[in-house]
């Protein structure tokens, strides 16, 4: 009788570990799911943190007409933190396969990387620096390029990976990007700098 039934209970049994193994994966995919969703949901409140802060900043530079060691230090981090995220979840986007290569390389993190640096190289230099025409239209163009980023970040709800929110969101931001580059006629917003030290 057991070796007539062998066969079926192998099956069953294979059948059994089949079910346990699927339950398990797709356990295993919802708790990376819900994992990934925190972060995203913790980053996007960072992000948009970041850009109403330097809002105020460079409001506030523009108001008293000089920048001080703090508030460099404070935009340096702030633009970093732009820069960070959006990195980020660029390249987290190609590797999903939901965006083609290419899109980890975009315009929105490498123009809050210069400027961070243009920020660092201001909080290095350790004292206040009053605006001159040249340093108050950067820190213009500064917000003006915020003010586009904060137009599209500010009515976005991002509730879960699975959804495609996010990649819209980092569309937006390049569109925004672009616009501002285009509107400006330059490749990246160092150049307002850049052309500064040539001037000098």
């Amino acid at each position: 009788m057991l070796k007539k039934n062998y066969g079926r209970i192998v099956f069953v049994c294979l059948i059994i570990a089949l079910l346990i193994l699927c339950i398990s994966q797709y356990h295993t995919k919802e708790i990376y799911k819900s994992a990934l969703t925190s972060k995203l949901i913790a980053d996007i409140s960072e992000l948009r943190s970041a850009i109403s802060s330097n809002h105020n900043v460079y409001g506030e530079i523009l108001r008293s007409g000089k920048v001080s060691k703090s508030q460099a230090n404070y935009l340096m981090g702030n633009n970093d933190e732009i820069r960070r995220i959006v990195g980020d979840y660029s390249a987290l986007a190609v590797h999903l396969g939901k965006m083609k290569e290419g899109f980890q390389y975009v315009d929105t993190p490498q123009n809050a990387l210069k400027l961070t640096l243009y920020f660092k190289d201001l909080q290095d230099a350790g004292k206040e620096d009053f605006l001159d025409p040249n340093s108050k239209v950067i820190i213009e163009k500064a917000l003006d390029l915020n003010s586009k980023w904060s137009g599209t970040i500010s009515s976005r709800q991002i509730t879960s990976i699975a959804d495609d929110s996010w990649i819209k969101l980092l569309v937006d931001f390049e569109k925004d990007t672009h616009i501002f580059l285009e509107e400006n006629k330059i490749e990246n917003i160092e150049e307002f700098w850049l052309k500064r030290r040539e001037i000098k």
